[in-house]
């Protein structure tokens, strides 16, 4: 089912859209409302489960709030969108195909692109079809809509018989697909990448880096965390070690190969005052985790320390 369709006329759920489309946001905003360091650590070294267990729990919640009969009543409706669209795109691409004399598979292309702006399709599914010999279009037709109604039924029934936890449990796995993306992590603040495609053509790349101390990062040979940012060191002369004694200009970090090559990070003043606020609102703790300190050249500045939570949460609102 596609965001298109099971979105049409429910206030609350594009409301719900808008969250899943600015995922990342609402977390942060829910990590910093919450304050709860366990959870910001799950989320800075386990991604991809933190967002599932996040879109599970909310899930859990709305489909609680709105209740079973508002539920029953959303699904019947996106169940007639799906049926109407499907009952549209028949005798379109129908039409199309006899124009065109063309071929079962053709057809099938055809059905699947009038879909394509509603309905999320999956034309493999209907390989099976193309190797039958129905040389009559007008028979595809009259069979594909026939069989509609049974199919919309058994959907129906198996939607509407799912307790709630289930129905949660399926939709995340949905969700969850739908919303894979990158889960690549920068190499040094470990900042997660924003392509939406989990096998994206060209660099990894973040909009905003992190300070390097949120995922441990030290300064060679101390216990003092380094609170720069990816983007101020690569326009730095500073060497970063890999390994035991490898060293590598920041500027020229590709050259340390592996991960490393794979990230497009720009030379950037601007960063995030959300990252500077949970640095020092969780600073002991960061300390006992990673058994370093806030000192010497990692010491947190003045102006940091200024930052309030709203300051960091109004920030990330703009974005």
């Amino acid at each position: 089912m596609s965001f298109k369709i099971s979105c049409q006329g429910a206030t609350s759920i594009k409301t719900f859209v808008d969250f899943l489309a600015n995922l990342e946001k609402h977390i942060l905003i829910s990590l910093a409302e919450e304050e709860n360091f366990d959870n910001y650590w799950q989320y800075i070294h386990d991604p991809k489960s933190f967002f599932r267990n996040y879109i599970k729990s909310h899930i859990e919640k709305y489909c609680s709030d709105i209740g079973r009969e508002k539920m029953k009543t959303f699904l019947n409706r996106c169940l007639d969108d799906i049926k109407n669209a499907i009952l549209s795109a028949i005798p379109e691409s129908t039409a199309l195909a006899k124009g065109e004399s063309s071929t079962v598979s053709e057809w099938l292309d055809l059905f699947c692109d009038y879909l394509r702006s509603n309905l999320i399709f999956p034309r493999k599914d209907l390989i099976s079809i193309e190797h039958q010999e129905i040389k009559d279009i007008d028979f595809l037709k009259k069979a594909m809509t026939e069989a509609l109604d049974p199919a919309m039924k058994r959907a129906e029934q198996n939607y509407l018989s799912m307790s709630a936890e289930e129905m949660a449990s399926e939709i995340e796995e949905m969700l969850s697909k739908h919303l894979g993306g990158c889960w690549k992590q920068c190499p040094f603040c470990r900042a997660i990448c924003t392509n939406t495609l989990p096998a994206h053509d060209g660099d990894h790349s973040v909009p905003f880096h992190r300070p390097r101390a949120v995922s441990g990062g030290k300064w060679v040979n101390t216990d003092h965390f380094s609170i720069e940012f990816c983007t101020s060191n690569v326009a730095s002369d500073l060497l970063f070690l890999l390994g035991d004694e490898q060293k590598y200009p920041y500027k020229n970090y590709r050259q340390a190969g592996g991960e490393f090559a794979t990230w497009s990070i720009t030379p950037d003043s601007s960063t995030q005052p959300y990252w500077k606020w949970f640095v020092c609102h969780f600073r002991s703790k960061l300390e006992e985790r990673y058994q370093q300190k806030f000192r010497g050249r990692g010491e947190i500045p003045d102006a940091w320390t200024k930052i309030t939570k709203q300051n960091a949460l109004d920030d990330l609102k703009k974005q």
